[in-house]
């Protein structure tokens, strides 16, 4: 067990021991894996090819050769044999095959006053380079680069445009992008999908570029009619079929510019582990929950708890608009946006997606509980109608993933004063996690609780909490 596990256990282990709970046992810590998502992570060590996205200095060497550098406390570090090992496989593969691009010369030199230099076959792409930004999948079978120019900015977008898709077409990405300073440019690889390519061809702008994913629940049927679902698994590949078991595809449009896991083992294990926790709550339930989601992002709990059969209604809470519209994209792709017809015709009642600041939701929610009111005010949306807003203040479950920072302090109350009978908290930030748990704790008691190593080779961790209300 690595060093930063063990302070992270012991750490949770103190805080448990100075809970005041004689009639109920602190719950063992427990260590969870990464999943394997692919047959050559599987190979590699546990501190190697876990990040699906990646960005990088470009600097020049004396004789104008490119490579790929980090920073270390504000110094450049070259990066020994041009592989930055936390990348995936398939970032190592597009790094190695964009610097052999850029740093290819022509054979025909041009003459200089007395010197004759070679030139490079992809100038245009190279002129003003400052950085590369690399976004795969999180099966790593798409992956997008977006260059980044410096002053004056890109080059003449033609001739630009004809070198990026070779580029593109070579080293076999999905998408090619160029950004300076108010100017965006793509071109499209064999490998993207035909309706992207379409909405370019049609002279359609772009606002984000696209990350396609697809992942698999494996669910077990119930045994009759008073038991429930339950998960077996989360994987990327589909899982064999059987009489009692239900595969569902999930899919993922994210936007590659907006925050998405960048380690696809560890999300694919703690939401196994959230939709496993929501499966013992579920059971316990004469009906099946309801959810509020906050901090939901693109949807990558979101939809796999649409779809699990175990929820009757969630609303997700998110404050990028990016990511609020790639969870409403989302739902619509999986057929479970709330009010919105599903391909087979039939009404689906279920995910309602918001715009709006947690804490901002929170103290609204706070305020309408004080007046005993549960109609709340939801501000910046079109759907704050009577018949929408009637009962959101009636939860069964509170899901939170904040940044590291953590929960502000207005979630907190709303949690301890609401209806909330159980809270599930993602957290990767462990100071944080342990300020909230002691606002909590006063009104929950932890249930269940594990740790994740979120990037190897750092002092990170994402840690699991099920809490549930003492009465």
């Amino acid at each position: 067990m690595e060093n930063k596990l063990k302070i992270a256990c012991n750490e949770l282990d103190k805080f448990l021991s100075s809970l005041s709970q004689p009639n109920s046992p602190s719950p063992e810590v427990k260590l969870l894996s990464a999943a394997v998502t692919s047959k050559t992570t599987s190979s590699l060590d546990s501190a190697e090819a876990y990040r699906c996205k990646c960005s990088f200095q470009i600097v020049a060497d004396d004789n104008d050769d490119l490579s790929c550098v980090v920073r270390e406390n504000g110094s450049i570090c070259h990066l020994p044999g041009g592989i930055f090992f936390p990348a995936n496989f398939r970032i190592r593969k597009a790094m190695m095959c964009l610097m052999k691009l850029l740093n290819k010369r022509n054979d025909i030199k041009e003459r200089r006053g007395d010197d004759a230099k070679t030139t490079h076959t992809f100038q245009k792409i190279r002129e003003n380079l400052t950085s590369v930004t690399f976004d795969t999948s999180w099966d790593e079978v798409e992956c997008l680069a977006t260059l980044h120019y410096g002053p004056p900015g890109l080059p003449q977008a033609c001739e630009w445009k004809n070198e990026a898709q070779r580029v593109c077409d070579e080293c076999q990405f999905a998408q090619v992008t160029g950004r300076s300073k108010g100017i965006k440019i793509s071109v499209l690889g064999s490998t993207s999908s035909e309706s992207l390519a379409t909405a370019i061809d049609n002279g359609s702008i772009l606002e984000e570029d696209i990350i396609r994913d697809t992942i698999w629940l494996e669910l077990k049927m119930p045994i009759d009619d008073k038991s429930t679902y339950r998960v077996m698994s989360v994987s990327m590949v589909q899982p064999n079929q059987s009489a009692d078991i239900l595969n569902v595809p999930i899919q993922y449009q994210k936007p590659a510019t907006a925050f998405q896991h960048p380690n696809a083992g560890v999300m694919l294990t703690s939401l196994l582990w959230i939709l496993q926790t929501i499966s013992k709550v579920a059971e316990q339930q004469s009906t099946k929950p309801r959810l509020l989601e906050m901090y939901c992002g693109c949807g990558a709990h979101t939809i796999p708890l649409a779809k699990s059969m175990l929820i009757s209604e969630i609303v997700a809470v998110e404050l990028d608009e990016r990511l609020v519209n790639a969870c409403k994209n989302n739902c619509r792709l999986n057929n479970c946006l709330k009010d919105e017809e599903s391909e087979h015709g039939s009404k689906e009642t279920l995910v309602d997606v918001f715009k709006g600041d947690a804490a901002e939701w929170a103290a609204k929610t706070l305020r309408c509980i004080h007046k005993k009111n549960r109609v709340p005010e939801v501000a910046n949306t079109d759907k704050a109608t009577t018949s929408l807003a009637n009962d959101y203040n009636q939860f069964d479950i509170l899901l939170v993933d904040p940044p590291r920072q953590g929960l502000d302090k207005t979630v907190c109350e709303m949690a301890i004063e609401g209806t909330f009978s159980h809270l599930l908290y993602i957290s990767c930030g462990r100071r944080a996690l342990i300020r909230d748990l002691t606002i909590l704790c006063s009104e929950f008691t932890i249930e269940d609780l594990a740790v994740i190593d979120l990037f190897p080779g750092t002092d990170a961790v994402e840690t699991l909490i099920h809490l549930k209300r003492k009465h």
